[in-house]
């Protein structure tokens, strides 16, 4: 029963508290909300997993044919892509030079992010619908990313309508990957390639990460 109608409750509460914990993450003096926010989203994500008679279809972990592995090269090759754009809108070389330790914690970021918009958020809705799963999903993680962004620590400010439009169209992409292609490893290796060449070599850990 629960895989038919979904995890809607579970969804909402994992955005909820991962938007909380984003806008609180550079504020001290709104550590209640950091923590509660990152409660709230662990406590949905066991939750919906314990829940979920097929876990590991709900995170789009299952298994897939041989033959669909070639699809990791476009995959990687599109989060590439990206990141070389951003790079270049940031006045910087179109592809690292280094890398530095810190794409690691980068990348471990990003996938984190894959397991719970395209993988919890998606699965959990996906008895409602393809677009609707892969676009609340989009939606919920440009949430996340304007509210982390929202509240810096210093001075630095980011356009907030332009992050959470590109987050929302390339999150729905990533949705689409996982749909089409039938497993979450399609967006997480997109977006693994997007952060390796976009911030290869930082030369120290950026105030939002």
């Amino acid at each position: 029963m629960t895989a038919r109608r979904g995890l809607p409750l579970e969804a909402a509460a994992f955005v909820v508290g991962a938007a909380a914990f984003g806008l609180a993450a550079h504020r001290p003096g709104l550590w209640p909300v950091h923590w509660g926010g990152i409660a709230l989203a662990l406590a949905a994500l066991c939750r919906g997993v314990a829940r979920h008679p097929r876990s590991r279809r709900l995170m789009g972990l299952t298994g897939f044919p041989a033959y669909r592995w070639a699809y990791a090269v476009p995959a990687a090759a599109f989060g590439a892509a990206l990141a070389v754009a951003y790079r270049l809108v940031r006045g910087q070389t179109p592809l690292p030079s280094e890398a530095t330790g810190l794409v690691a914690l980068a990348t471990v970021i990003g996938l984190s992010e894959e397991l719970g918009y395209r993988g919890f958020v998606q699965g959990g809705l996906r008895p409602y619908g393809l677009w609707l799963a892969c676009a609340a999903a989009a939606a919920g993680h440009a949430a996340y990313k304007v509210c982390l962004l929202a509240l810096p620590a210093g001075a630095v400010r980011a356009d907030l309508v332009v992050l959470g439009a590109l987050t929302l169209g390339v999150g729905f992409v990533f949705g689409l990957m996982r749909e089409a292609w039938g497993s979450l490893l399609f967006p997480a290796v997109a977006h693994a390639a997007f952060d390796v060449v976009a911030y290869a070599d930082l030369a120290r850990r950026p105030w939002w990460m």
